[in-house]
């Protein structure tokens, strides 16, 4: 999967170009696919000069945040699952009545982890989206001056 800096949308496998917006990932591709760097004026493989357009770029620090924002979640959620568990185990074991208990705390974990699971598309929808912001707000600025 990739991710679109330019129109935040997200295409399955390891496509050349976004399906969305029909930008290139990270570089400038000739009619024959030829790789080349986003600064190129030309294909360095057969001289054309009609190059794709590449997606903006990803900011240093996007693919950091995301990664601590998954992982602090998860890592709390496997410690409340790990507090849980033995908690539950110590309980069903002293008294059998609170299966229905137990029950119902396995459920409720396993929404929390289906959540988590779900937190990295989130996370790329907000920071898009505070980036989409950004270039808004600096295009305004340069058309005041």
């Amino acid at each position: 999967m990739k991710y679109c800096w330019n129109c935040n949308h997200i295409t399955p496998g390891e496509p050349s170009f976004c399906n969305a917006c029909g930008r290139s990932y990270n570089v400038k591709l000739c009619p024959r696919q030829h790789p080349n760097p986003r600064s190129a004026e030309a294909c360095s493989q057969c001289g054309s000069r009609d190059l794709s357009t590449p997606q903006p770029r990803v900011p240093f620090w996007a693919p950091v945040v995301e990664f601590l924002l998954s992982l602090v979640p998860g890592l709390i959620l496997f410690a409340l699952s790990v507090i849980a568990l033995a908690a539950l185990a110590t309980a069903v074991a002293h008294s059998p009545q609170l299966l229905c208990s137990a029950v119902c705390l396995l459920i409720a974990l396993g929404i929390l982890w289906w959540v988590w699971s779900q937190i990295p598309a989130w996370i790329r929808r907000a920071i898009s989206k505070l980036l989409r912001r950004r270039r808004e707000g600096d295009g305004r600025k340069e058309r005041r001056s």
